[in-house]
């Protein structure tokens, strides 16, 4: 692993934190055996369950940041069950289900999948835009 993935993963769990949410262990593990691939693994501070995370390093950083976020969005699912299933909450639809990250431009943000419209830059997710 660089220090490049350890710091894409760090910037996503910015949104984690603001969440009041506990945030993983990193750990410097490059398991994925694809020299094009940055991978590392996050482990639950709760029960050390771990789930690896990975970008492709010729991605501009936005995308890596987009691919980064998605499959941190699904630690955080996983790892707090139905009460976070919903991780973030969309703005214009906070039963239905979470935003998603997208690339829109060159910025990689959070925004509602049904609306496409972005609700908050990642990694600047504010306090009441974190609510699960």
């Amino acid at each position: 692993m660089t220090a490049k993935i350890e710091e894409i993963i760090r910037h996503v769990l910015r949104d984690v934190r603001s969440s009041g949410l506990a945030e993983p262990r990193i750990e410097d593990t490059a398991w994925n055996e694809d020299p094009q691939a940055l991978s590392a693994m996050i482990y639950s501070v709760r029960d050390s369950s771990g789930q690896g995370v990975w970008v492709r390093r010729d991605l501009p950083p936005a995308e890596k940041l987009v691919s980064v976020a998605d499959q941190v969005q699904e630690w955080v699912i996983e790892e707090n069950g139905p009460t976070y299933s919903n991780w973030p909450q969309c703005p214009w639809h906070p039963n239905n289900h979470p935003m998603a990250a997208q690339l829109v431009g060159d910025q990689g943000v959070w925004a509602c999948p049904v609306l496409r419209t972005p609700a908050a830059i990642i990694g600047e997710l504010s306090e009441k835009g974190a609510d699960g």
